[in-house]
């Protein structure tokens, strides 16, 4: 981006600034992870993430064309915590899973509503991405910390939590780290059980809208990463909570 600043760190390098900060925390909790790519501003990690080495991280003090899924624009404030992780190609949906899950389990009271967003007391604070492009797995998350927020269904953690951007990237890369390792050395069924039990969509009544239609009842998850609605397998929508 014009005028912005940015900087490649490799593991082992040293420095000063708030972009050696965050690199050593990725470094210290992801052992797989190669080389931190730090921006000022910069259009969206993933799509940086696109041209990066596996095993890189991208971190974005700001993103003016985050996006989210369905390619709806995601608003990357400062203040807030924006990175992609760039790995080897593997299922895309349980990687996502495998990043709501991580965000969850670092933030006290969160809940993930299917199939990736995590919600603080029935607001949305944390967004994922996940794609693939090429022979790569990308998985980007975007954190309300304490940036602004624009929308009623939104919110960040500073509005009940005294913590610090520091603070959740610590905790949310060294839960990846486990999760990761655990869907790597084929222990899905206890990564997913994990997810489950932080998911409420498991058991509510929902309204699905898929490319297909529109899908209403009662929600099951299935370990594959989809939900089942009626009978009906539904592996991508966007899924509405209902009252009753």
């Amino acid at each position: 981006m014009r005028g912005s600043f940015s900087r490649l760190i490799k593991r082992g390098e040293k420095g000063e600034g708030k972009e050696f900060e965050f690199a050593e925390i990725a470094f210290r909790n992801l052992d797989f992870l190669d080389e931190f790519q730090f921006f000022e501003v910069v259009d969206s990690t993933n799509e940086r993430a696109k041209f990066s080495k596996p095993f890189s991280l991208i971190f974005a003090e700001e993103q003016t064309s985050g996006r989210g899924r369905f390619g709806r624009k995601w608003v990357s404030r400062r203040g807030g915590l924006y990175f992609s992780i760039v790995l080897p190609l593997c299922s895309i949906s349980k990687l996502t899973l495998v990043s709501a899950l991580s965000v969850a389990e670092s933030v006290k009271d969160s809940r993930i509503k299917w199939p990736n967003d995590v919600l603080l007391f029935g607001k949305k604070f944390c967004g994922i991405l996940g794609e693939v492009f090429e022979d790569k797995a990308i998985v980007g998350i975007g954190i309300n910390v304490e940036n602004e927020v624009e929308f009623d269904f939104a919110c960040n953690l500073r509005s009940f939590y005294r913590t610090s951007r520091e603070e959740v990237f610590d905790a949310v890369t060294r839960n990846f780290a486990k999760n990761y390792v655990d869907l790597l050395a084929g222990k899905w069924s206890e990564v997913f059980e994990r997810y489950a039990k932080l998911c409420e969509t498991r058991g509510k009544r929902v309204r699905v809208l898929t490319p297909k239609g529109v899908i209403e009842g009662v929600a099951e998850l299935c370990e594959d990463g989809a939900i089942v609605v009626n009978g009906e397998k539904v592996y991508s929508g966007d899924c509405i909570h209902l009252l009753n």
